[in-house]
């Protein structure tokens, strides 16, 4: 009697073991198998620029100074994803990123997407000037540690982070 008992309560767990190992087998007929992500690297602005992350330290519109871009708010990292260049920049408002081209100086940005976020009306014109600066060739250098961005009569200036 001690026996069938026994099995009473070990079955039910037993066929729920079964159940959760079938759960990890291969894919079957009809099932795609999972798609490798692309490999992201990073890529250099420029042969002198060290690769990484890079945060604002200036910028100027019509050559006067953004005070806000002095702090940090924006940010530039260039990568290398599945073989093509591809730019995230980030402001205190959210993503913006693209496709990248690099013509020996000049960057320049395509299809540009923009981070959904619910920002405060400066913020939001902020990131505005920068969605507006990146939809235009940028012509960039790099002296003394600092990468500079010059697109027409504007600028951010960057140091690595």
């Amino acid at each position: 009697m001690a026996n069938i008992r026994w099995w009473q309560k070990a079955l039910p767990i037993l066929i729920a073991s079964f159940a959760l190992a079938a759960c990890g087998a291969a894919p079957g007929p009809g099932t795609a198998a999972p798609t490798p992500s692309p490999t992201e690297t990073c890529a250099s602005f420029l042969p002198t620029a060290p690769c990484g992350t890079y945060a604002s330290v200036s910028g100027t519109e019509d050559g006067k100074d953004l005070p806000w871009a002095s702090s940090g708010a924006v940010t530039a990292k260039l990568q290398t994803v599945g073989g093509s260049l591809h730019l995230t920049v980030t402001t205190t408002c959210g993503p913006l990123g693209g496709p990248a081209t690099r013509t020996g100086t000049v960057l320049t940005v395509g299809d540009i997407a923009v981070g959904a976020a619910a920002c405060a009306e400066l913020a939001a014109s902020q990131q505005q000037w920068v969605l507006a600066f990146l939809k235009k060739p940028i012509d960039m250098a790099y002296n003394n540690g600092t990468l500079t961005w010059t697109s027409g009569t504007d600028s951010l200036a960057f140091k690595p982070k």
